[in-house]
């Protein structure tokens, strides 16, 4: 049978098991792909439509205070995940 270990990935001492996303810093995220891991920086919205946008903690992007509901990263993810993995 196949291994588990070829399509695990390794970053700084920490495990990640295939297809796993994880951001190891607020502007960048990554994905483990078959053992290789794919990175990418996160590009923000060059104009938001509010006043005072704030950066949430652990987010890269601004947003618009008060509208965070609306704000989603994991669309983010899915979009990367689309990328990368097809």
């Amino acid at each position: 049978g196949e291994d588990v270990e070829e399509i695990a990935c390794t970053q700084n001492g920490q495990m990640y098991l295939n297809r796993d996303i994880w951001k190891p810093s607020p502007c960048q995220i990554c994905v483990c792909d078959n053992g290789a891991i794919l990175c990418d920086e996160i590009q923000c919205q060059d104009v938001l439509e509010c006043e005072n946008p704030q950066v949430p903690p652990g987010e890269c992007c601004p947003v618009c205070p008060h509208t965070t509901r609306d704000f989603d990263t994991t669309i983010g993810k899915i979009a990367f995940q689309f990328a990368f993995l097809k």
